[in-house]
């Protein structure tokens, strides 16, 4: 099924290349790569999705390894653009720019935001074959929501596609949002300024919803950014973490709204989540599974005092 399915996105792809901002099926993507890692895929299965490969899952373990309850986190940043979707239509946002966005999973930022809000209309941006072929089938009779095969990092390209442009009304508030993202974007890459060419063509009244997994609050961070270089990228740097400070300047030109910038689980953490969550002061020694399906890797222990999925990464919403 997995095969099939990925042999489905490379042939879509390969038969409809995706506009661009400069003019209809100029460029297509690559297709789905079968020997290397893909960000989107492996995220796809600590979410216990079916869109990924042998190589995915073997990169999955080796994380998994270093960073016990990698999966925890994951769901946790997942519970998060649940949570501000549902808090974003709740004070009348209708429009969503979720860059990033992976490959379709439940809860969807348009399914959250279309169940809350039938006028709100979400597009979706991302550059991995697997992810834009997916969310192309879910999004099939959906004409309130679309993805756009484009890089996120280059927001003149974004904001100027024929499919944002249908979608998206620039004279009205927007809510972007860029969660489980930042991480993968280097220094050299300026995500400051990334974010201040969308900040900057966002009417008054929008908003920037982001997660950004944070330097100094774990004592495994250190294995993990190791294993991830190695695994995504040779051994040169990748994963990108950041401390406090370096994230609340994302927020330039934004005012946080309550409670701030917090770590993933502090964010307006839903009442019956909160009741089933652990206390932060116990000790758990273990994680949930991921899955009871045959095949997937159990979550290992995780360090004395450390509640998983915890302390793992910061998150906030700004007004402009």
């Amino acid at each position: 099924m997995v095969s099939a399915d990925l042999d489905l996105a490379n042939d879509e792809l390969g038969r409809q290349p995706e506009p661009s901002a400069d003019g209809p099926g100029q460029r297509a993507e690559p297709p789905a790569n079968r020997d290397h890692p893909s960000t989107s895929r492996v995220y796809d299965y600590f979410l216990g999705g079916e869109n990924n490969l042998p190589v995915d899952r073997a990169l999955a373990a080796k994380l998994s390894a270093t960073l016990p309850d990698i999966g925890a986190i994951m769901r946790e940043n997942r519970a998060f653009l649940r949570r501000a979707v549902r808090f974003l239509v709740d004070i009348g946002v209708r429009q969503f720019l979720d860059l990033g966005s992976g490959i379709p999973t439940a809860g969807n930022v348009h399914e959250v935001a279309q169940r809350r809000g039938r006028r709100a209309r979400v597009v979706y941006v991302d550059l991995d074959p697997t992810a834009v072929a997916r969310s192309r089938r879910l999004l099939a009779g959906n004409p309130s929501a679309t993805i756009v095969q484009a890089d996120l990092r280059d927001p003149r390209a974004v904001l100027g596609h024929p499919e944002v442009r249908r979608l998206i009304d620039p004279a009205e508030p927007v809510a972007v949002l860029l969660l489980g993202v930042l991480h993968d974007i280097p220094d050299a890459d300026d995500p400051a300024a990334i974010i201040a060419g969308y900040r900057d063509s966002l009417a008054p009244g929008s908003f920037l919803a982001l997660s950004q997994g944070v330097a100094g609050t774990r004592p495994d961070a250190g294995r993990a950014t190791n294993a991830y270089n190695d695994g995504y990228a040779g051994g040169a740097p990748r994963l990108s973490l950041r401390d406090r400070s370096q994230t609340l300047a994302f927020f330039s030109g934004f005012d946080l709204v309550a409670p701030g910038l917090v770590f993933l689980e502090d964010w307006r953490p839903d009442r019956a989540q909160s009741a089933r969550a652990p206390s932060t002061r116990a000790r758990p020694t273990r994680t949930r599974p991921v899955s009871a399906r045959a095949g997937r890797t159990p979550e290992q222990p995780v360090p004395e005092g450390l509640v998983p999925g915890h302390r793992a990464a910061l998150c906030g919403i700004g007004i402009r």
